[in-house]
């Protein structure tokens, strides 16, 4: 079978379970709801891509199959940066909010402190640093990571960063990472659209804009899930960068479109930073070559 309708039943697989799921959802009132509701439903509808790679990768991928879904790998330097790299775009998307807006800075530590005054908690008696920032941000970054990846990202990346990188790294670094990229994010459509995730009232032009965001995306992770060698980077990478975003948003006064976070004008501006660095170095790795033979 060609790779380009291995492409297809791989799409129409994980964009109907996951679209399957949400519309279901949706069709119950499920979201006029707790908005933690709309949480449940995006991570369960993130199996959609983990089911369309296994479906795929047995039907098609024989003698194969743990080859074509990434789940080999090799152990370098880029494992701890496939964890650190989110930390700094979302650090980065902090600081570009504020710098480039009227916003200021939240500090979350008092503000998780301040609600759970608000709702009569008596926390006279709990340790000052487990309402500290410091700590809310280490339990995101090293708990809250290890769930979403273990958990939660790592099925969704068996399909993009896993399967259909299989397919489609034939066709260049760049032109593989963006195509992924703007599949990926038009996949979260329904889930943007019908529950307002990540742009809840911007609905119709928050779904372009996070095709661009995933876009933008898609190349980090794609090159750090190259030299790892193993989709399991590319799910860490996403675990912590899913567990950091909500901090971004809660970092941030007033953190309304376009200044949302991770996902605004911010979250572009460090995304198109990393992309940058990227850049950088797939050049040095195509020049590295010819340097070697002209001083040999």
């Amino acid at each position: 079978m060609s790779m380009a309708a291995k492409s297809i039943i791989y799409l129409a697989i994980a964009y109907a379970v996951t679209s399957g799921i949400v519309i279901t959802a949706w069709s119950q009132g499920l979201h006029q709801g707790d908005p933690q509701i709309a949480v449940a439903v995006l991570a369960v509808s993130m199996i959609g891509p983990a089911v369309a790679a296994l479906v795929c990768a047995i039907a098609f991928e024989k003698g194969q199959r743990v080859k074509a879904l990434g789940l080999g790998g090799r152990w370098s330097l880029w494992w701890p940066i496939a964890w650190l790299a989110p930390i700094a775009i979302a650090a980065g998307s902090v600081a570009f909010s504020i710098a480039l807006s009227d916003r200021s800075y939240v500090d979350v530590g008092e503000m998780a402190a301040a609600a759970a005054a608000s709702q009569g908690q008596d926390l006279s008696q709990v340790p000052a640093f487990l309402t500290s920032t410091a700590f809310i941000v280490a339990m995101s970054v090293t708990l809250g990571a290890a769930i979403n990846w273990l958990i939660l990202t790592f099925t969704e990346e068996l399909g993009w960063r896993g399967y259909l990188h299989h397919l489609w790294r034939s066709a260049g670094f760049w032109r593989a990472s963006l195509a992924t990229g703007a599949v990926w994010g038009f996949w979260h459509a329904p889930m943007i659209y019908l529950f307002g995730h990540n742009y809840p009232d911007d609905r119709i032009v928050g779904v372009g804009l996070f095709v661009i965001f995933c876009m933008l995306l898609s190349p980090i992770m794609t090159f750090i899930r190259d030299r790892t060698n193993s989709v399991w980077s590319a799910g860490l990478f996403h675990g912590t960068f899913n567990a950091v975003g909500g901090l971004t948003i809660a970092m941030i006064s007033n953190p309304a479109f376009p200044w949302n976070g991770i996902v605004g004008i911010g979250g572009f501006a460090a995304l198109a930073i990393g992309v940058a660095i990227v850049a950088l170095l797939q050049r040095g790795q195509k020049e590295a070559p010819s340097q070697a033979t002209a001083t040999a």
